[in-house]
């Protein structure tokens, strides 16, 4: 009966030390995570903005991307055909490429015409929107050259993969002849030197 009555009182006695010492323990103060109103140089939101800062001024800092395009004649058999180089590359949203247009009959004569292109694109989640505008010069022992040619182009996405583009160009070009110097202006002459058009066309790609 005596060892009950003492492990009884030892019990409360050490429920009560423990309450005692819950409610001496200083309560625990919660500082938050540096977020209010993203501001202060220390949180966690400025250290972020530090971290996006850095590696848009290295983006800027290295150079543009080149990439070198090379089109010809597929095989040996094909009927001779311009070969055609560019270096393209991309600055931002704005596509870049300048290049040359070789004929093979008169390759000694040197390239035949000098092809530059300026392009702006929007890409978005359900499609993307393009305009370039393509600018050639040639000049050879018996003409010169001019052209310019613009054309958008439009892209939405359907489903399973699909894609529908619209897209077209208007190109002019007038050539100049190197006996009298005069330029033929786009439309204008008989022989097909100079020349304007209009294209479209729309369809659907997977």
């Amino acid at each position: 009966m005596l060892r009950s009555a003492t492990f009884g009182m030892l019990t409360v006695l050490t429920v009560v030390a423990a309450t005692a010492g819950a409610e001496a323990a200083p309560p625990v103060a919660f500082e938050g995570l540096g977020l209010g109103n993203f501001e202060g140089g220390g949180s966690v939101a400025a250290e972020l903005e530090r971290i996006d800062a850095d590696a848009e001024r290295e983006q800027l800092g290295r150079m543009a991307d080149i990439a070198v395009a090379v089109q010809g004649p597929s095989g040996r058999d094909a009927s001779p055909t311009p070969l055609s180089a560019e270096l393209r590359s991309r600055i931002h949203r704005f596509d870049v490429a300048a290049g040359l247009i070789a004929d093979p009959q008169l390759v000694q004569d040197g390239p035949a015409r000098w092809m530059g292109r300026v392009g702006l694109s929007s890409d978005r989640a359900d499609g993307r929107e393009s305009v370039e505008l393509r600018t050639m010069v040639g000049n050879n022992a018996e003409w010169g050259l001019v052209g310019v040619e613009v054309g958008p182009r439009v892209e939405r996405k359907l489903r399973k993969g699909a894609t529908f583009f619209i897209d077209g160009k208007a190109e002019a070009q007038a050539m100049r002849s190197t006996e009298t110097g005069w330029w033929s202006l786009p439309g204008t002459a008989t022989d097909g030197s100079g020349m304007v058009g209009v294209m479209a066309r729309t369809g659907v790609v997977r």
